[in-house]
């Protein structure tokens, strides 16, 4: 048994939101274990990885068995998915999903680039145990807005939305806005349900906060909820009590400090060449993100 859909990406534009809903919908299989990783995983000739950072991404699932276990419970549903939104960056990974799954349908979410830069920085402070520091972090000199860090680069999505492009049919590849997502999610991930072919009448929960950005006020509480420990045992986790548990480490973030506007300019600028090119490939206007 393998997936017939998958989420991309991108990465901090609401895709652990997006995968909660779909697992809701009664006729959608999502694996239990988000992010998988398994089309972006590859070792070169030392056994280093092909593609990733050590310090943030880790990869679960890396033979074909072990990713075909995962759907095993699948039973009927006409749905199957899984959401992994390393896929979007890693140069490998759509023709790994093409050469094992041809008709998969493809879903990605696209945020402001400027936007998704900072909030994925802000998860990688998170995630090594870092406060914000305005003074690092918000000046032209910070290493996260170097048109080269790995944090701009994910931004860039022309090229990585191209390679999908080329492996897929375009009636195969679903793309919707962050922007929209966040203002009417039941309407979005309903067209999502249409898209994949089940009852788009379905309502999930969206109430319950998923996977919410900022930094922490209490970074030992964090780190616990983000442990290796919780995200082996996070699939088995009766709904109820994950939801708690969410809300319980939403009720621990405080919104970052906004981007300074002469920063925020800069760095638009820099992508400006990129928005026009993505706007043409998917074919609407994303004007409002400059």
């Amino acid at each position: 048994m393998l997936p017939n859909f998958i989420i991309i990406g991108a990465a901090k534009a609401g895709t652990t939101a997006l995968y909660w809903y779909l697992a809701e919908h009664p006729q959608v299989f999502m694996s239990p274990l988000k992010e998988t990783n398994f089309f972006a995983f590859g070792l070169d000739s030392e056994g280093k990885p092909l593609y990733g950072n050590p310090e943030v991404h880790r990869y679960p699932v890396q033979t074909l068995v072990d990713y075909e276990k995962l759907f095993a419970d699948a039973g009927d549903a006409k749905a199957i998915g899984e959401a992994s939104p390393i896929y979007l960056e890693c140069p490998q990974a759509a023709g790994r999903i093409r050469g094992l799954i041809p008709r998969a349908r493809i879903i990605c979410c696209l945020r402001n680039p400027v936007d998704r830069a900072y909030s994925d920085y802000q998860m990688y402070l998170r995630s090594t145990g870092q406060r914000l520091d305005p003074a690092r972090d918000l000046v032209p000199s910070a290493a996260w807005v170097h048109p080269d860090s790995h944090w701009m680069e994910i931004s860039r999505y022309h090229g990585q939305l191209q390679r999908y492009f080329d492996a897929f049919a375009r009636e195969q590849i679903h793309i919707y806005l962050f922007d929209d997502f966040r203002k009417n999610s039941l309407e979005v991930t309903q067209d999502v349900y249409r898209f994949l072919r089940v009852d788009p009448t379905f309502a999930p929960d969206t109430d319950t906060p998923h996977n919410v950005g900022g930094m922490p006020s209490s970074m030992l509480m964090e780190g616990m909820f983000t442990s290796k420990a919780v995200a082996a045992v996070k699939p088995w986790i009766p709904r109820g009590a994950a939801n708690w548990v969410r809300r319980l480490r939403t009720r621990n973030m405080r919104p970052a400090p906004p981007l300074p506007g002469r920063l925020r300019q800069q760095l638009t600028e820099q992508f400006r060449p990129e928005i026009a090119a993505t706007s043409k490939l998917i074919g609407r206007s994303l004007d409002h993100w400059l």
